[in-house]
Protein backbone atom coordinates (compact mmCIF):
# COMPACT_ATOMS: atom_id res chain seq x y z
CA UNK A 1 0.00 0.00 0.00
CA UNK A 2 1.46 3.35 -1.00
CA UNK A 3 1.80 6.25 1.40
CA UNK A 4 -0.44 9.28 0.75
CA UNK A 5 1.23 12.40 -0.55
CA UNK A 6 0.74 15.73 1.17
CA UNK A 7 -0.69 18.26 -1.31
CA UNK A 8 -1.48 21.28 0.87
CA UNK A 9 -1.13 22.35 4.48
CA UNK A 10 -2.28 25.58 6.17
CA UNK A 11 -2.67 26.95 9.68
CA UNK A 12 -6.28 27.52 10.71
CA UNK A 13 -8.16 29.24 13.51
CA UNK A 14 -11.68 28.14 14.32
CA UNK A 15 -13.57 30.70 16.40
CA UNK A 16 -17.02 30.58 17.94
CA UNK A 17 -19.10 32.26 20.61
CA UNK A 18 -20.68 30.37 23.49
CA UNK A 19 -24.35 31.40 23.65
CA UNK A 20 -24.97 31.28 27.39
CA UNK A 21 -21.77 32.89 28.66
CA UNK A 22 -21.01 35.14 25.64
CA UNK A 23 -17.40 33.93 25.82
CA UNK A 24 -15.28 33.37 22.73
CA UNK A 25 -14.00 29.86 21.99
CA UNK A 26 -10.93 29.34 19.83
CA UNK A 27 -9.21 26.30 18.41
CA UNK A 28 -6.07 26.47 16.29
CA UNK A 29 -4.59 23.79 14.12
CA UNK A 30 -3.73 22.58 10.65
CA UNK A 31 -5.80 21.90 7.57
CA UNK A 32 -4.09 19.13 5.59
CA UNK A 33 -5.00 17.87 2.11
CA UNK A 34 -3.65 14.50 1.01
CA UNK A 35 -3.59 12.77 -2.37
CA UNK A 36 -5.88 9.84 -1.52
CA UNK A 37 -9.39 8.69 -2.33
CA UNK A 38 -10.95 8.35 1.14
CA UNK A 39 -11.02 11.32 3.52
CA UNK A 40 -8.32 13.40 1.79
CA UNK A 41 -9.10 16.48 3.93
CA UNK A 42 -8.01 16.45 7.60
CA UNK A 43 -8.44 19.27 10.11
CA UNK A 44 -6.50 18.79 13.36
CA UNK A 45 -7.48 21.24 16.10
CA UNK A 46 -6.02 22.09 19.51
CA UNK A 47 -7.88 24.07 22.17
CA UNK A 48 -6.88 27.65 22.92
CA UNK A 49 -9.39 27.92 25.79
CA UNK A 50 -7.80 28.91 29.09
CA UNK A 51 -9.17 29.85 32.53
CA UNK A 52 -12.88 29.50 31.78
CA UNK A 53 -15.58 26.99 32.56
CA UNK A 54 -15.99 26.22 28.84
CA UNK A 55 -12.58 24.53 28.90
CA UNK A 56 -13.98 21.97 31.35
CA UNK A 57 -16.43 20.43 28.87
CA UNK A 58 -14.65 21.06 25.54
CA UNK A 59 -12.00 18.54 24.44
CA UNK A 60 -8.33 19.52 24.23
CA UNK A 61 -7.70 18.02 20.77
CA UNK A 62 -10.14 17.15 17.99
CA UNK A 63 -9.74 15.84 14.44
CA UNK A 64 -12.20 16.06 11.55
CA UNK A 65 -11.93 14.17 8.26
CA UNK A 66 -13.90 14.40 5.03
CA UNK A 67 -13.93 14.42 1.25
CA UNK A 68 -14.44 18.19 0.87
CA UNK A 69 -13.22 21.21 2.84
CA UNK A 70 -16.83 22.40 3.17
CA UNK A 71 -17.86 19.00 4.58
CA UNK A 72 -15.09 19.15 7.18
CA UNK A 73 -16.06 22.66 8.28
CA UNK A 74 -19.70 21.54 8.33
CA UNK A 75 -18.69 18.88 10.87
CA UNK A 76 -16.90 21.55 12.92
CA UNK A 77 -19.99 23.78 12.89
CA UNK A 78 -22.21 20.85 13.93
CA UNK A 79 -19.83 19.92 16.78
CA UNK A 80 -19.77 23.54 17.97
CA UNK A 81 -23.58 23.76 17.82
CA UNK A 82 -23.94 20.59 19.94
CA UNK A 83 -21.84 22.32 22.61
CA UNK A 84 -23.87 25.55 22.53
CA UNK A 85 -21.39 27.50 20.41
CA UNK A 86 -22.12 29.45 17.24
CA UNK A 87 -19.44 29.03 14.56
CA UNK A 88 -18.06 32.49 13.66
CA UNK A 89 -15.44 31.92 10.91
Amino acid sequence: MSKSTLIYQADQEVIGKHLRSNEWVMYSGKLIIYDRKTNPIVLKLKSEIYDTFIGDFMVEKKEFKGDLVSAVYGKVAKWYYKNGIIFQN
